[in-house]
């Protein structure tokens, strides 16, 4: 399951519901299924610890915030405007 989210986007899409994919980037999702991935390891050593699970949700958060900004200013910018006239 692991490798198959890293590498392979159609499982990632029939993982994740449509509107949420649509919502969020390819690589803030990833990174929280990884996380998600790591956190139900049967082994315990293989789980993240809680500090790492903040870290990399945090991160997923601004890869998130970061990639909403550049589609809004894409949207907005009069080059895009300009084209859907």
């Amino acid at each position: 399951l692991h490798v198959s989210i890293k590498t392979d986007d159609i499982a990632r899409r029939s993982i994740v519901d449509p509107f949420v994919h649509k919502e969020c980037s390819d690589e803030s999702l990833m990174k929280m299924m990884e996380i998600c991935v790591r956190c139900l390891s049967s082994e315990p050593n293989e789980r993240p610890s809680v500090e790492d699970i903040l870290w990399n949700l945090q991160f997923a958060a601004q890869v998130q915030n970061s990639w909403k900004r550049e589609t809004s200013d894409h949207r907005d910018s009069p080059k895009s405007s300009s084209r859907e006239t």
